[in-house]
């Protein structure tokens, strides 16, 4: 089992200084989480009733810091922490630029990144970036082929519906090379499984439902073994948030629902502790508590 620590949020408790990320990731690495995660946002609208997946946790005019610069940052103050995307929208990113950017970040941290990637929801978003919304996926797909195609060949060459170039260099090459876990956060189609089956490593459910994590593990899990893979695919995924008899969420409780949720199929849980600190003394605490399922 691996834990991630997300740290979404957790700058609001040092007034906002995006720079407490490197104290939090410190903590994270003493205490043996095996990444941490960022998340992303490029631009915010003013409509964020249209957000799928329940009530949109901030204003339109929240800061949202670029993921992989905030790596970055983390990369240069860390030694042993996998720095991870929780998750980045792929196809506002120019292919070309991704590819240059994560391998960057790659060598800086001495092979440490790992990707989550995903569509997007926000319309707004991809028109303030003079990216199609209605060919998202497609862009997505293409995106993510070149970066591994830029990633592993030199020369490289692509042909594709929205993309094309013919034989150039992009170095330096990541020091994973074209194996950059990618963990997606899609719904795990059929269609999708087989396509993360041949570039990917795994899966970031949007739901804490067993059933819902269990029914998206057992396709992908049967897209490995058609595509001949010898590993199985990595499953990150949050417990449900469990709250105490006065509504307020409780990290003792939550952690109760662990073997339940990897029975289901988690294999790494990601964690966010903004969801149970009331004060910065608070965040040690926490962590330490989340630490201590590894050893049990």
């Amino acid at each position: 089992m691996k834990l991630v620590l997300g740290l979404f949020g957790l700058e609001n408790f040092y007034g906002g200084d995006i720079s407490s990320y490197i104290e939090i990731s410190q903590m994270g690495e003493e205490l043996g989480f095996d990444s941490v995660s960022v998340t992303d946002h490029v631009v915010m609208g003013k409509n964020l009733h249209k957000y799928p997946f329940g009530k949109f946790p901030l204003p339109s005019e929240a800061p949202w810091y670029e993921p992989l610069s905030l790596l970055t940052m983390i990369a240069s103050c860390t030694s042993k922490i996998k720095l991870a995307t929780a998750i980045l929208i792929t196809p506002l990113r120019n292919p070309a630029l991704l590819a240059k950017t994560a391998a960057s970040l790659d060598v800086i941290s001495k092979g440490r990144l790992e990707l989550g990637v995903g569509l997007g929801w926000q319309k707004e978003e991809f028109d303030t970036a003079g990216v199609s919304f209605e060919d998202r996926s497609d862009i997505f797909w293409e995106t993510l082929d070149i970066c591994k195609a830029l990633w592993q060949d030199s020369p490289a060459s692509f042909k594709g519906k929205h993309f094309n170039f013919d034989d150039i260099w992009c170095h330096p090459q990541p020091t994973q090379g074209q194996n950059i876990p990618l963990l997606f956060g899609l719904k795990m189609t059929h269609e999708n499984a087989n396509k993360i089956a041949k570039i990917g490593h795994g899966w970031i459910p949007i739901k804490t439902s067993r059933d819902f994590i269990l029914a998206g593990k057992d396709i992908l899990s049967d897209a490995f073994n058609k595509e001949g893979r010898q590993d199985q695919p990595r499953i990150r995924g949050q417990l449900p948030t469990c709250v105490d008899d006065d509504g307020v969420p409780n990290i003792d409780l939550t952690l109760k629902e662990l073997e339940k949720s990897m029975a289901a199929g988690l294999n790494e849980i990601e964690f966010f502790p903004i969801n149970f600190v009331q004060a910065p003394d608070d965040i040690y605490k926490v962590l330490k508590l989340i630490s201590e399922v590894k050893k049990s």
